[in-house]
């Protein structure tokens, strides 16, 4: 059985800010690590899917893509986005002291509505 649902899709994109001494393999590891965090979160949370993370040694940074689930509100969307990514990095043993609001907005957002999501329950 299927249903069809509103959806967000976002991609948030941060800067890491590593331990003197990392090399490229480190940034990788910390996104595999989000990455675990991240599918674990969607076990329990039925209001984001699709969990991907991307990171990019040379220039440290991590870009969180994220499905938000019957959410069209932007501020919500973003809101959530950044409450559920913020959760994983520190489960992912980061530490989060400059961590954005809403109204500061990272420095790279992009969100694209998805309508009429089918899902397969």
């Amino acid at each position: 059985m299927s249903d069809g649902r509103d959806a967000t899709q976002i991609a948030l994109q941060f800067e890491l800010i590593m331990p003197p001494g990392s090399g490229t393999d480190d940034v990788h590891t910390h996104g595999e690590r989000v990455t675990q965090e991240l599918l674990k979160l969607e076990q329990c949370n039925g209001d984001f899917t699709d969990s991907t993370v991307s990171t990019d040694a040379a220039r440290t940074t991590l870009t969180v893509e994220l499905l938000l689930l019957d959410e069209t509100d932007p501020s919500a969307v973003l809101r959530r986005a950044l409450d559920v990514i913020r959760t994983a990095a520190h489960a992912a043993g980061g530490a989060t002291p400059d961590w954005p609001s809403v109204s500061e907005q990272p420095e790279r957002v992009n969100m694209e509505k998805t309508h009429h999501l089918v899902m397969s329950l």
